[in-house]
C-alpha cells in the first residue's frame, strides 16, 4: 500500500470511528423511537465500515 493509500485509509477510518460515536450518542437522546432506530442503524453501518477498512490493514 502507497503512503497515499495509507493517509487516505486513516482519514476515513477516523471519519467512520466518529460518526459511529456521534450516532451512537444521538440514538441514546432522542426520544422518537423510528429516529431513535435509524440513528442506531446508522452507527451500525459506520462500525461496519470501520471494521472493513481496519481489515484492510490486517491483510
Amino acid at each position: 500500500m502507497t503512503p497515499k493509500e495509507l493517509l487516505y485509509l486513516e482519514d476515513s477510518l477516523g471519519m467512520e470511528q466518529q460518526l459511529h460515536i456521534k450516532c451512537t450518542d444521538y440514538s441514546g437522546k432522542i426520544q422518537n423511537p423510528g429516529l431513535k432506530n435509524i440513528c442506531s442503524q446508522m452507527a451500525q453501518q459506520h462500525k461496519t465500515h470501520f471494521d472493513n477498512l481496519m481489515s484492510h490493514l490486517h491483510s
